[in-house]
C-alpha cells in the first residue's frame, strides 16, 4: 500500500499520525480498501497455513490474539522490545513508531527481516532531539 499510486489515495490515511499512541484506535485507523486487503490477506495466510500444517483451531486462535496484541502495542507510547532467543526473532515499537515517521522505511510489522535483509529499507530507532539550550 505504499506504491505511489495506491498511498496517497489509500494508506496515507492511517499514518496522520506520526506519532502513534493510542493503541488499537492508531492501528486500526485504517480505510475500508486497506482493511479489506489486510483481512483477505490475513485470512489466506491463515487457511494456507492450517490446510498445509493441519493447525488447531487453539493456535489460529493465539495466533489472532497475538497479531493484535502487537498492533496495539505498536500504535502505544510504550517502549517495548523482546527478542526470542535463538530464532533471531527480535520486536520493537520503535522500528513502527519510525515507520510512521519516515513512512519509506521499516515496512515490516513486527520482525524487520524483510527491511533488513530482502530490502534494505530498515532505519534504527531515533529518538527525540535533545532541547536546544537558550543563550
Amino acid at each position: 500500500l505504499h506504491l505511489p499510486a495506491m498511498y496517497p489515495l489509500v494508506h496515507k490515511h492511517h499514518h496522520r499520525q506520526h506519532y502513534p499512541v493510542r493503541g488499537y484506535l492508531d492501528a486500526g485507523n485504517e480505510h475500508p480498501i486497506e482493511h479489506a486487503i489486510g483481512v483477505c490477506c490475513t485470512w489466506a495466510a491463515v487457511l494456507s497455513a492450517v490446510f498445509v500444517t493441519g493447525a488447531h483451531a487453539v493456535t489460529v486462535f493465539f495466533f489472532f490474539n497475538i497479531h493484535a496484541a502487537l498492533a496495539m502495542l505498536n500504535h502505544s507510547p510504550y517502549d517495548v522490545k523482546f527478542c526470542i532467543p535463538y530464532t533471531g526473532l527480535e520486536y520493537s515499537v520503535g522500528n513502527h513508531e519510525m515507520h510512521h515517521r519516515k513512512f519509506t522505511v521499516n515496512y515490516a510489522q513486527y520482525v524487520m527481516w524483510y527491511d533488513t535483509k530482502m530490502a534494505n529499507t530498515f532505519a534504527e530507532y531515533e529518538g527525540p532531539s535533545p532541547p536546544k539550550k537558550l543563550s
